[in-house]
């Protein structure tokens, strides 16, 4: 998986997004207002985990390519899985030698919706676990929030096919000044919209590109192999696991707890 490179003034506009998030006046991000003992929010990824998408989002990018200029893109997706439409259409544009300007993005990614909805339309299923995973954060008394970089409109659309639109709190796609994953704006920007610290969050993601975006947000990850091998996500994931079925929210919790007790407990000591 390749991610876009960072210069220094990527990061600058990183650390000013992240300031501008978590320096805003807003009781939600009061240090004085957090219970330190357990998280309180869980974020997902829409494709590849809520929703068993990816082959219909990939399936249509052949479709467009193929319409538009005649070329088969072939069937290996792991540069574009996890980012959004624009860096995806660049990818492939800047692959085939063909001159990129706004106008065809924006055309390309038009394109690419109506295929996707044509395609997908009655044929989208929930992951194996995701209901029950919901259960457990609604159990925990979690907020439930969707971090994606599709389009809002993709996403409702996912989630209005399989049922799962009222099972979520906050929904988050990477468009306008959000920028796609491997920048953690999506989900910085779910843990706004949902009143939480980002270092609250559990995140659940299938990509690199998408643990990525998670960690440099300050969020506790889990990667959920299948899309990638379970190796590949071990490198930057806090924990993988092979289906949403082992996934245990509240041992999560409880791990935090006792680490930060201990953390507390250490300081004390110091002080006596």
């Amino acid at each position: 998986m390749c991610f876009s490179s960072n210069t220094d003034d990527s990061i600058k506009i990183e650390k000013n997004f992240e300031r501008e998030m978590l320096d805003e006046k807003d009781d939600a991000y009061s240090v004085d207002s957090i219970d330190e003992k357990d998280y309180e929010a869980l974020i997902l990824d829409c494709d590849g985990v809520m929703v068993d998408s990816e082959y219909f989002s990939c399936t249509a990018w052949n479709v467009v390519f193929f319409r538009e200029f005649q070329i088969d893109i072939g069937d290996n997706y792991e540069e574009i899985l996890g980012k959004n439409s624009e860096d995806t259409i660049k990818h492939y544009l800047l692959l085939y030698g063909i001159p990129i300007n706004k106008e065809l993005i924006n055309r390309l990614k038009e394109t690419k919706e109506k295929v996707y909805f044509e395609i997908a339309n009655n044929k989208l299923q929930t992951k194996p676990g995701i209901i029950e995973l919901i259960q457990q954060a609604r159990d925990l008394g979690l907020k439930v929030g969707v971090a994606s970089s599709g389009t809002k409109k993709k996403i409702l659309f996912n989630l209005e096919q399989t049922g799962l639109r009222y099972a979520v709190d906050v929904i988050v796609g990477a468009e306008g000044e959000i920028r796609g994953k491997p920048f953690p704006d999506v989900f910085l920007t779910t843990a706004k919209k949902l009143g939480v610290r980002p270092d609250k969050c559990i995140v659940v993601e299938d990509t690199p590109a998408g643990i990525k975006a998670a960690k440099r947000a300050g969020m506790f990850v889990i990667g959920l192999a299948g899309t990638f091998p379970a190796e590949e996500l071990k490198l930057t994931a806090d924990l993988v696991v092979n289906s949403l079925e082992e996934i245990d929210l509240s041992f999560i919790s409880n791990k935090k707890r006792k680490i930060l007790d201990r953390i507390q407990e250490k300081s004390q000591n110091k002080a006596d």
